[in-house]
């Protein structure tokens, strides 16, 4: 009943015969131009071969045959990837052409997994569209293994219904279920509607096949609006005699008798779509519980002269109880009889029909016999459903699944703190490095402190009480800036200096202080500015304090700052008054030479 149910949805070519005639033929040639460079190149490589010594030569020409030994390979690879994919082209229209090509592809050329994995794909898919039902799971295992890692959430999905089908090839339906699952758990990153239809008939049909009429119909119903979301008529068509079967299967007789009809108009063109149909319908007609046996032959017959297909041994068990019921007793003994001719193992599909022809006849001990024949078959259908326990199958892979996904949690967790460390990391050596530029700003703003102490030095020195009237501040601010030291305040750079600043500002603006200041270093120094003005010439106000300061004994950085000049300015004007000093006929050059 089981075998070919999935004929016209998985291999049923549904492209117009003008479609396929217009296909092209398998291609992947070198290129000319590519070729000539290739030899050119060999060409340029036995040249340079004969400039070197034996030894060197020797490497070179293993050299050569390596490089030609790759350039071949290479030129395979693309070859046949270049084939594979003009048979993905016409694999649904031509599947026998496709098969052929396959087969006659060097596999020695597959030197890549991912061409293995494109190779397997197309190699399962060829045999299923040619009604080769291959049991050998290693004809798309390449394809599974490397698109569960890699390629695109399509191939994957392919790549698990076709191994699925194989598993069902192989009666295992544990297996089947599963890599049908793992294909629809991806078949939400799939554009291919179609083929989402095919996976979704596929489940269902595992579904019915242990007697869960109601999952069956559910995913039927979703294959079948695929199929119409891919504007797939052909197969949209088909899948009302899927739904038919279910209905039947499930007892629902008026609804399953509605599918058929409507399946037998739809489908009237597939011939094997029309031969499985028929013979379904045909059976629930002698087994409803308003027998309509005459129906049943009418549709055998149709089966038979329509469509040019042999009854099977269950067509002919169906023949001969609906004649049976009709009162055609000679038909049916005759049918009974051919069958009996057939080894017993050959009809098992025929021993409830058997028994209901007994019963009806009333032969009650061959009823018995033949009753016990069916439960026998019954029993063993039950123990292949007990070993093919899909519901626990996906029930350990659902659980597996869900120790996977808690163990993803537990890896994702350990990259989010191996991050926040990170992170935590990176923020220390910023806020060290930040703490690092406050010691250095700190340092800066204690140079500047110095400097202020250092100018009230100097000046406390020339003039204590000019110091006490006009540089106290200078004092007030280096308590201040200790004060705040101790208290564990940051100290803030940018207000220490606007205030040194703008006290230096003032040493170096006010005039009357700077005329005390002049004052007492003529004072104290013989009149050495006084002579300096007459010997060196007019000066410039800030000429003046800058030789003042120097006199004084002022560092550069100090006087840079009072006055407000650069460093090399600083550098500048002391060479120049230096040299002017050596170039001076004066009684007082010596005295000039020892202060400055």
């Amino acid at each position: 009943m089981w075998r070919g149910l999935l004929n016209f949805w998985s291999r049923r070519n549904v492209i117009p015969s003008a479609t396929v005639s217009s296909c092209p033929a398998p291609t992947g040639h070198l290129s000319f131009a590519l070729t000539l460079s290739i030899k050119a190149f060999f060409k340029y490589l036995c040249k340079i071969n004969l400039a070197f010594t034996p030894m060197i030569r020797h490497y070179i020409s293993f050299f050569n045959l390596l490089l030609a030994a790759l350039f071949l390979a290479s030129c395979a690879n693309h070859k046949t990837a270049a084939t594979l994919n003009d048979v993905e082209t016409y694999i649904q229209t031509r599947p026998d052409s496709a098969l052929a090509t396959i087969r006659a592809i060097d596999t020695t050329t597959l030197t890549t997994r991912s061409l293995r994995a494109h190779y397997a794909l197309l190699h399962a898919m060829a045999l299923d569209k040619n009604w080769i039902d291959t049991t050998d799971v290693n004809v798309v295992m390449p394809a599974v293994e490397y698109y569960a890692n890699h390629g695109t959430a399509d191939q994957k999905m392919k790549a698990n219904y076709y191994l699925g089908r194989i598993y069902e090839n192989q009666h295992d339906l544990n297996k089947s279920i599963l890599a049908y699952t793992v294909a629809e758990e991806v078949s939400g990153g799939s554009n291919d509607d179609m083929f989402k239809g095919l996976l979704n008939m596929g489940i269902s049909l595992i579904y019915s096949k242990v007697y869960q009429v109601d999952k069956a119909l559910e995913y039927a119903y979703k294959g079948l609006d695929y199929f119409e979301s891919a504007q797939d008529t052909t197969r949209y068509n088909l899948s009302f005699g899927r739904l038919a079967m279910l209905y039947q299967q499930k007892e629902d007789w008026e609804t399953a008798d509605s599918l058929y009809k409507e399946s037998l108009i739809l489908a009237a063109r597939d011939t094997g779509s029309m031969r499985l149909y028929l013979s379904q319908y045909a059976s629930m007609k002698v087994v409803q519980p308003d027998p309509d046996p005459e129906g049943a032959i009418d549709l055998l017959k149709r089966r038979a002269l329509e469509y040019k297909r042999p009854l099977s041994f269950k067509d002919y068990g169906i023949y001969a109880y609906a004649s049976e019921m009709l009162g055609d007793k000679q038909t049916c003994d005759k049918i009974l009889k051919m069958l009996y001719e057939r080894p017993d193992s050959l009809r098992r599909d025929t021993h409830f029909m058997e028994y209901r022809i007994a019963r009806h006849q009333g032969d009650y001990p061959l009823a018995i016999e033949r009753f016990n024949r069916s439960y026998l078959d019954q029993n063993e259908t039950v123990k292949r459903l007990f070993n093919n326990s899909i519901n626990q199958s996906l029930k350990e892979y659902y659980e597996n699944q869900a120790i996977e996904t808690k163990h993803q949690a537990q890896v994702q967790r350990l990259y989010f703190v191996v991050i926040l460390l990170a992170f935590l990391l990176v923020l220390g050596a910023i806020l060290l490095d930040l703490r690092r530029k406050r010691e250095k700003e700190k340092q800066e703003s204690e140079r500047l402190v110095q400097i202020a102490e250092e100018t009230a030095r100097m000046m406390q020195q020339s003039n204590a009480q000019l110091f006490k009237s006009q540089f106290a501040p200078i004092s007030d601010l280096c308590k201040t800036y200790f004060k705040t030291e101790k208290s564990g305040e940051y100290y803030q750079k940018e207000a220490v200096y606007r205030k040194v600043t703008e006290i230096l500002s003032n040493i170096s603006s006010d005039d009357q202080l700077h005329a005390q200041f002049e004052a007492q270093i003529n004072h104290d120094l013989d009149n050495i500015i006084d002579h300096l003005k007459a010997d060196l010439g007019e000066m410039s106000p800030t000429d003046e304090r800058f030789l003042c300061y120097m006199i004084a004994g002022f560092d550069s950085s100090t006087i840079a700052t009072i006055l407000n000049l650069s460093m090399s300015n600083v550098y500048t004007k002391k060479s120049r008054l230096k040299d002017r000093i050596r170039q001076l006929d004066s009684p007082y050059k010596e005295q000039y030479q020892k202060i400055i």
